[in-house]
């Protein structure tokens, strides 16, 4: 309560001084204006736009430049990052930093692994001071994002998560990495099924260690607070059969086999995860779960129901088209549509003659890497330091062709008559389509 009470009064007084600095600028026009200090607080892609008033500084002196540094290291090497304190302040400053955990992280950035020099510094008003900090991440270190703060100056709060620079608050965020042994290839399945159907599905994985690797796939309920929320139901233990190697060798491709058998009862969306339970160190947490989503697919009881009018005998062509979107690196097992289609006028039903069908599909050129990969070149781009690529030779090139989006078409024709018709399509295996109606002649 404390610590809120001093953030909220900091905030309300930087307002004030705000609010009296714009005053007195109407007033007296030749008035000092505010000095905007920080319009790009780091060098490593951090950027804050704040106007930072000569009367805020006697509440808030201290100034550190960047006010955020987010390094990328493996286990047992170390980076350094040089920071810049500026005392704006009326008085010398005894300055001496320190780490302070960060109330929303419970990944703490261990103290013992960071050493600050100087230790200690005198600062003189409108002196300014360059601290290095270095972060040495231990052998043995867990892989994963650690976070603190580097505090230059007495304030309580965690002023430095909301206002990073001011005050003489640095966020400090770490990353402990390794390039993935383990290649895998799907980063979740993603399919539209049936209630009562059953369907198999492949994770393909490699070895690109240079040790045997033992996995042990294992199906899990998804636990998250966000989906009690939803519509979205878990599948159970007994949906799912897995088969699977136990060891993948250096240089192995192994396939991991997912049968799901859909609950007869299922209703709009499903879901479960693949832990793969990978025995290697580089492979974390959550790179190595393959999460599934189903989309359970309700075929109508009853048709597509629409009228037109046709103002000559001319023959009517109908053109049925339906679109199945493949989002990114999933895994799909998709069944063709196909159409019913029935035209009724004043003289009857008539079944039209379908006179053709077509495919067509979008294609694109760009390579996807393997999940893993992929965030571990995401995660060190994020760093903005010189990191090694992860990409080798000896590792599997995905297919240079993805495939996108797919489309199916039928056409209809029957000989037409002038009046009121009434056209009624009854999809299967589809979760869109389009229509066209064309009286006369066509291309």
């Amino acid at each position: 309560m404390k610590k809120y009470f001093t953030f909220v009064t900091l905030g309300l007084l930087l307002l004030s001084m705000t609010a009296a600095g714009v005053a007195v600028a109407i007033s007296e026009p030749v008035a000092e204006e505010p000095v905007l200090i920080a319009e790009k607080i780091a060098a490593d892609g951090y950027y804050q736009d704040m106007i930072y008033p000569e009367a805020a500084r006697e509440v808030v002196p201290l100034y550190v430049d960047p006010g955020y540094s987010y390094l990328t290291i493996k286990p047992g090497e170390s980076e350094e990052v040089t920071v810049v304190l500026y005392n704006h302040g009326e008085e010398t400053m005894t300055v001496e930093p320190y780490l302070v955990p960060q109330f929303y992280n419970d990944n703490e950035l261990d103290d013992e692994w960071v050493t600050i020099s100087p230790a200690k510094a005198e600062m003189e008003t409108g002196e300014k001071q360059e601290f290095t900090i270095k972060v040495a991440v231990p052998e043995d270190a867990e892989l994963g994002h650690y976070s603190a703060n580097v505090f230059f100056s007495g304030l309580e709060g965690d002023v430095a998560s909301l206002y990073p620079g001011y005050n003489g608050a640095l966020e400090l965020s770490v990353n402990v990495w390794l390039p993935p042994n383990i290649e895998i290839f799907n980063s979740y399945i993603s399919d539209r099924v049936e209630a009562g159907a059953e369907y198999e599905y492949s994770i393909n994985l490699k070895n690109v260690g240079d040790k045997a690797i033992s996995i042990d796939p294992q199906f899990e309920e998804i636990e998250d607070e966000w989906y009690r929320y939803s519509s979205q139901v878990s599948l159970d233990e007994k949906d799912v059969t897995i088969t699977a190697p136990s060891i993948i060798n250096p240089g192995e491709k192994a396939v991991v086999k997912v049968n799901v058998k859909i609950p007869a009862d299922a209703e709009g969306s499903v879901n479960g995860m693949i832990n793969l339970n990978i025995d290697d160190r580089t492979i974390t947490e959550w790179s190595q779960k393959v999460s599934m989503n189903f989309d359970v697919w309700q075929q109508p009881e009853e048709p597509f129901i629409t009228t037109f009018n046709a103002m000559t005998d001319d023959p009517i062509t109908i053109k049925l088209f339906s679109t199945d979107y493949n989002y990114g690196s999933s895994s799909t097992s998709s069944t063709t549509p196909s159409f019913e289609v029935v035209l009724k006028n004043a003289k009857g039903e008539v079944r039209p003659v379908i006179v053709s069908t077509s495919y067509r599909g979008s294609v694109n050129l760009g390579q996807q890497y393997p999940g893993p990969y992929m965030m571990a070149m995401d995660e060190a781009a994020g760093s903005y330091i010189e990191v090694e690529s992860v990409m080798t030779e000896d590792m599997e090139q995905p297919d240079v062709y993805q495939q996108g989006s797919t489309g199916y078409s039928e056409t209809y024709i029957i000989d037409g008559g002038a009046g009121e018709w009434i056209l009624e399509i009854m999809p299967h295996n589809t979760e869109n389509f389009e229509y066209s109606i064309s009286i006369g002649l066509t291309e």
